[in-house]
C-alpha cells in the first residue's frame, strides 16, 4: 500500500486522465480487453409546437486494458548472504520504492504519449518554445472555444518551455494550492486556470515529409478517415496535424464559431506513407458537418481543398519540437485491472488505489533450481479516448 501511494502520487500528466471507467473491467464476469463508452445524445431545439422527433444517434469510443507494466529483479542467496541490506527499511528505499517510482514514470510517459497522438488541438510553433503566457493563454481560449468543462486543468511544459518565459516567472503564477505543493513534482503554479507543471515525461515530435501539394480527394467527406492524394513517399508521423482550407471548427454547443473563423485541426494517430493515387487516413477528431447533431465543423471538406501540415509552423517537413500539454479530466481515460494474486509463493500482495484505480500486484518467490529469490512488481493498465477535441491542447515548444 506504501509503494502505491507512493507512485500515485508521483503522477502528473496521468494524473489528469478520468480512471471512472477501471470498474468495467473489474467485474465478477470478463468483458475482453476492450470497452465501449457510449457519448451523451446530443439533440437539437426545434421551435414551434409541431412535434418534430429527431432520432437517437448515439456515438461511442474504445477502451482497451491492453499495456503489462512490469519491473523484475532478483538475487541469489550468496549474494543475499554477503551484499543484500538486511533491514526492512533499506530493501524499502533501495529496491520497493524505486520500482514503485520506475512504475509510475512509466504511466506518465505513456499517458504524455497517448496525449500527443490523439490531441488534435494545439497552438504555438513546432520547434520553438513560447516566451510570454500569450500561448498559454491560446490553449484556454481553444478549450472555451470547444466548451470543456470548468473541472482541473494541467498545463505540462518542459524545463525549457519554463525558461523561456524568462526572469519574471514569480511574478506570472499564482501559488499553487497547498495539496499540489506538497505532493506533485514540478508543480509550478497557477496561470489561466491550469496548474502548471514542469514534466519530463514530455515527448519530442519530428513532423513528416511532405513533397508537395496534399488534398483532399473527393467532396463532402466526414467521419474518421479522410481520403487524400499526395505524393508517393509523403510521410505522415503518428502524431502530425494538419488543418484543411475552408474546414473551421464550430462550437459544439452553439453550433457556430465562437469568434473568427478558426481552422480545426486534426492529428493524425496512426501515421502512414502515401502511394501514388487517392489514400486513405484516419483522423481525430472525426468531422461532424452541418446538419449533424455532433457538428464540429462549419462546412464539410471540398474536393481538392488543400492540407495544411502543422499550420503556423514555416517549412515543418521534418522540424522537430517537445509537445508540451494542457490537459483537463475528460480528454482521456486510464483504466487498471487487477491481476492473479498467487497462493504458492514467499509472498504475494495486491492493492488497488481507491481514488485512481490503478492496481500494482507485489510477488516475492524462491526459485530452488536456481537458487535465487525472484521479485516482480506487475500493473495492467490502458488508455482511451474520451473529449480529446473538447479537452485536450498540444502546447508546442522546442
Amino acid at each position: 500500500m506504501e509503494i502505491l501511494r507512493l507512485l500515485v502520487n508521483k503522477l502528473v500528466c496521468a494524473d489528469y486522465f478520468n480512471r471512472n471507467w477501471e470498474k468495467e473491467f473489474n467485474k465478477e464476469f470478463a468483458v475482453g480487453s476492450t470497452i465501449q463508452i457510449k457519448f451523451p445524445q446530443r439533440l437539437f431545439v426545434v421551435e414551434g409546437m409541431g412535434y418534430a422527433p429527431q432520432g437517437i444517434n448515439r456515438i461511442s469510443t474504445t477502451v482497451a486494458l491492453d499495456q503489462w507494466l512490469q519491473v523484475p529483479f532478483e538475487w541469489d542467496d550468496y549474494e543475499r548472504a554477503v551484499k543484500l541490506e538486511r533491514s526492512e527499511a533499506e530493501l524499502r528505499a533501495n529496491y520497493w520504492e524505486p520500482a514503485g517510482a520506475a512504475i509510475a514514470q512509466e504511466i506518465d510517459s505513456r499517458a504524455a504519449n497517448w496525449a500527443r497522438l490523439n490531441t488534435s488541438n494545439f497552438v504555438g510553433i513546432l520547434g520553438t518554445d513560447p516566451t510570454s503566457v500569450t500561448t498559454y493563454y491560446q490553449a484556454r481560449a481553444l478549450l472555451e472555444k470547444e466548451a470543456a468543462g470548468k473541472g482541473p486543468r494541467a498545463m505540462l511544459i518542459s524545463t525549457n518551455m519554463m525558461a523561456s518565459l524568462g526572469s519574471n516567472i514569480t511574478n506570472v503564477f499564482n501559488p499553487s494550492d497547498e495539496i499540489t505543493k506538497m505532493w506533485k513534482e514540478g508543480s509550478i503554479g497557477k496561470l489561466a486556470a491550469f496548474d502548471f507543471f514542469e514534466s519530463n515525461s514530455l515527448y519530442t515530435h519530428t513532423a513528416g515529409t511532405w513533397a508537395g501539394p496534399v488534398t483532399v480527394t473527393g467532396a463532402n467527406q466526414s467521419g474518421s478517415q479522410l481520403v487524400i492524394t499526395g505524393t508517393a513517399g509523403d510521410v505522415i508521423k503518428p502524431g502530425d496535424k494538419f488543418s484543411i482550407v475552408g474546414v473551421n471548427m464550430v462550437n459544439p454547443m452553439t453550433r457556430r464559431p465562437a469568434g473568427p473563423a478558426t481552422p480545426r485541426t486534426f492529428t493524425v494517430p496512426k501515421g502512414a506513407t502515401l502511394a501514388a493515387g487517392a489514400n486513405n487516413i484516419d483522423i481525430l477528431p472525426p468531422i461532424y458537418g452541418p446538419g449533424s447533431q455532433y457538428q464540429n465543423v462549419d462546412a464539410l471538406p471540398a474536393n481538392n481543398a488543400a492540407l495544411t501540415l502543422w499550420p503556423g509552423t514555416a517549412s515543418p517537413n521534418g522540424k522537430i519540437g517537445t509537445i508540451g500539454l494542457a490537459v483537463t479530466k475528460d480528454a482521456f481515460a486510464l483504466v487498471s485491472g487487477k491481476l492473479y494474486t498467487p497462493k504458492s509463493v514467499e509472498s504475494a500482495a495486491q492493492h488497488q488505489d481507491p481514488d485512481t484505480g490503478i492496481a500494482l500486484r507485489k510477488v516475492i518467490a524462491w526459485d530452488p533450481v536456481r537458487s535465487m529469490q525472484v521479485n516482480r512488481y506487475d500493473s495492467l493498465l490502458g488508455f482511451g479516448n474520451l473529449y480529446q477535441q473538447n479537452g485536450a491542447v498540444a502546447v508546442l515548444g522546442a
